[in-house]
């Protein structure tokens, strides 16, 4: 039937929303003036699409909303979590997505709240999860400099919440710890930095860019830097610990060791 979008907003083909929304769906303050759900909209809500499928190399029909959604020159381009390198490839090109809808948990339908921009322009709307960024390419590509420089020496969650550990700090080196946070500090929290941060990778590591919030020390920090962990403990330090005192009796709880923490702080 044709009709007025509920979805998009749009004049166009489609079936009636009373037949086709669920019980479970909430999002009805994000819904337009309509009748109808488009084929376009449609297309991105399917839980069990085969042409996904075929395009992410899967056997089984995939979940539209598992997975980022990009539209380029009018060439779709779906994207799973693991493909951030193409992600920031057409966010950061030189004509910016018709549609760039980003998922992080993959559990939300994202696209149908994603503003459409318009062809050909030189920046525009990206829909991070639920939040709308406005997204100026050399403003992204800038911004991920400064979040990646952390990167190299400190967790996402770190980065995230400004709590750092102070012994990564020093190690890091605190000029330039204290230079990139200072930049960093200014925008932490907005939609943008949330955006710059969930796109960020090491360059030796690819995706542990994935880690997140909360999340210790990567493997790639750890690897090949034998200071942090601590040294294997002599035989000579195994020995029951004994009570002080001119007795100097062995506790009851004989054979208890003690030995320094896993990490140096």
């Amino acid at each position: 039937m044709q009709g007025q979008c509920k979805i998009c907003g749009q004049a166009s083909d489609g079936v009636f929303f009373a037949d086709w929304v669920k019980p479970t769906f909430t999002d009805f303050d994000k819904l337009q003036s309509g009748e109808i759900v488009c084929s376009a909209c449609l297309f991105f809500f399917d839980e069990a699409s085969p042409e996904l499928a075929r395009r992410m190399g899967k056997d089984k029909p995939q979940r539209m909303r598992n997975y980022s959604h990009f539209v380029v020159n009018g060439e779709w381009t779906p994207l799973s979590k693991g493909n951030k390198d193409k992600m920031r490839e057409l966010l950061l090109g030189d004509t910016f997505p018709e549609l760039a809808a980003v998922a992080d948990s993959g559990q939300k339908h994202v696209v149908f709240r994603a503003v459409r921009n318009a062809p050909n322009s030189k920046a525009g709307w990206v829909q991070f999860e639920e939040q709308r960024v406005f997204v100026k390419p050399d403003e992204l590509r800038g911004l991920l400099e400064i979040v990646e420089g952390l990167y190299a020496g400190f967790s996402k969650g770190e980065i995230e919440s400004g709590d750092y550990a102070g012994w990564r700090i020093l190690q890091f080196g605190l000029p330039l710890w204290d230079e990139l946070e200072s930049k960093v500090k200014a925008i932490r929290g907005k939609p943008i930095f949330s955006l710059a941060l969930f796109l960020a990778q090491r360059s030796d590591d690819g995706e542990s860019g994935n880690q997140g919030p909360g999340s210790g020390v990567t493997g790639v920090n750890l690897a090949g830097n034998a200071r942090r962990f601590q040294k294997p403990v002599s035989n000579d330090h195994l020995d029951t610990v004994r009570e002080s005192g001119e007795k100097r009796g062995v506790h009851k709880q004989s054979g208890e060791v003690h030995q320094p923490t896993l990490f140096e702080t």
